[in-house]
């Protein structure tokens, strides 16, 4: 059975470990904040340190006792290179020429250690009094010349950290308790350093007093914490108030824009039927009169006609373009859907047999769209490409997989007509730019709608007098906007 020393070891290496896997596993999660690794390796470090002490605490031979001192050196020594480490770190100093010595040194201990140059295993230190009290001996092995220098060295690197906190704790007031317990911790390791070298064996403290500094390094980290934690919750409550201030301001401006927008509309509307209206008057004027021919009364009667179709149009395509987009999802065939637009786009041509339609769909997958929406977005795009070849051409449409896009239809509809220039191009897409007598400048306009409102994009290529191609993308699968009708009981 273990002795009360030896539990209470083994109860300090239980600790150190839980402290030190915990600001590992805290590493983890926080990669730039390389001092809770320096600080979790360095508890693990002093974990091996306690374990070693707690098993030559409850060695019962010499050979135990050597294993036993060993694994306290390895610890101990670890312990002092990521001490430092974590110090340099806590304390915001740059000192990379002494921390590469002390992990040197360290690693030169440790290989030492472990090769067996530090202890002499064929000698038990004696058993000693202390003030004339005699000591119960631990088995342990006689420390050589080497492993007292390496020790002394050490705990001087050891004390250099403690100075270089101590410098820092007049800037940063945490650190003075810190200092304080690394101080304790440092003459604990001198007397223990002393004691071996001297063959004294006595009580060790270093053991027990490495607990002060993981106490003092965790209130530390603990209060960053704190005081981070904090100061998010200040941010995150100034930012609370930016993104309601920025809410509120970007609704002023999306009125505004409506404004903005309402006026322009009305300044082309009122442009759009003050046109037709005049000419309707003039027309109507010149019924009246009566000496008016009856051919004149046909031709103005005609007129009438075309400027009433003129605004019927305009008041459609206005209601088209005002009217919300809400497609609803259901699948939708675009070969047979294109088709039937080229069709129904064609026959309303001056001359339908000078055009000649090109149709592939093979590849074309079925997707989810509205077909009513769909039908009049292509409609509009087909209008126009058949519009710039007056006098005939040839129309390709094709659908394929998307190559760019995965899950997406690629829908290109080209024609060879007259084609547009860089100006015309860049306005093409916006309501009411038309360079048609007769049109509205609002069926791309329509389309680009219906085409974004399916979750997909409608681009335009084109040149002077070569022909024009327009590019519309569109997703397969695509859920509705709309809530599908309630089913009849």
């Amino acid at each position: 059975m273990p002795s009360p020393l030896a539990t209470l070891l083994f109860t300090w290496a239980a600790i150190y470990t839980y402290v030190g896997a915990f600001y590992c596993v805290l590493h983890l999660r926080r990669p730039t904040h390389r001092e809770y690794l320096a600080f979790g390796l360095g508890c693990l470090g002093l974990a091996a340190f306690a374990l070693g002490s707690a098993l030559g605490a409850a060695a019962e031979t010499l050979r135990q006792g050597t294993f036993a001192l060993r694994l306290s050196y390895v610890g101990g020594f670890a312990t002092v290179a990521f001490f430092c480490d974590f110090v340099l770190h806590a304390a915001g100093k740059r000192s990379p020429r002494m921390l590469v010595a002390v992990y040197v040194l360290s690693a030169i201990a440790i290989v030492a250690d472990v090769l067996g140059l530090l202890v002499d295993a064929t000698q038990q230190a004696p058993a000693r009094a202390v003030l004339g009290i005699e000591l119960t001996p631990r088995l342990e092995p006689v420390l050589t010349p080497l492993g007292a220098v390496l020790l002394s060295a050490g705990t001087g690197f050891a004390g250099w950290a403690v100075w270089v906190t101590a410098r820092a704790a007049r800037r940063v007031r945490e650190l003075r308790w810190f200092v304080l317990a690394g101080a304790c911790v440092v003459l604990a390791g001198a007397l223990d350093t002393a004691a071996r070298i001297a063959q004294v064996r006595t009580f060790y403290l270093l053991e027990h007093a490495g607990l002060l500094p993981v106490l003092a390094i965790s209130w530390v980290l603990l209060r960053r914490f704190v005081r981070t934690a904090d100061e998010l919750g200040r941010r995150t409550e100034e930012l609370r108030r930016s993104y309601s201030n920025l809410r509120v301001t970007q609704e002023e401006l999306v009125r505004n824009e409506q404004l903005a927008a309402v006026g322009e509309l009305s300044a082309v509307i009122a442009h759009e039927v003050r046109n037709p209206l005049a000419i309707i008057k003039n027309a109507v004027s010149s019924l009246r009169r009566p000496t008016l021919r009856p051919t004149d009364r046909g031709v103005l009667l005609g007129i009438l006609d075309e400027e009433v179709d003129r605004l019927n149009r305009l008041v459609r395509d206005l209601l088209a373009y005002a009217r919300p987009v809400e497609p609803r999802g259901q699948p939708v065939h675009l070969g047979r859907l294109v088709e039937e637009a080229v069709e129904t786009a064609v026959a309303r041509h001056d001359d339908p047999s000078s055009i000649e339609v090109k149709l592939d769909f093979e590849r074309c997958p079925t997707i989810q769209g509205d077909p009513e929406l769909l039908r009049q977005a292509i409609a509009n795009v087909v209008d126009n490409a058949l519009w710039a070849m007056p006098a005939g051409g040839t129309l390709e449409v094709r659908g394929t997989p998307a190559a760019s896009r995965p899950r997406s239809v690629l829908l290109e509809v080209i024609d060879t007509g007259e084609g547009m220039d860089a100006l015309v191009l860049q306005k093409a897409r916006d309501p009411f730019f038309t360079t048609r007598a007769a049109g509205t400048g609002l069926g791309l306009a329509i389309a680009v709608r219906v085409i974004k409102n399916h979750g997909g994009t409608l681009e335009i290529e084109s040149e002077a007098g070569r022909g024009t191609s327009v590019h519309i993308l569109l997703p397969v699968d695509r859920p509705s906007s709309v809530p599908p009708p309630p089913e009849d009981p």
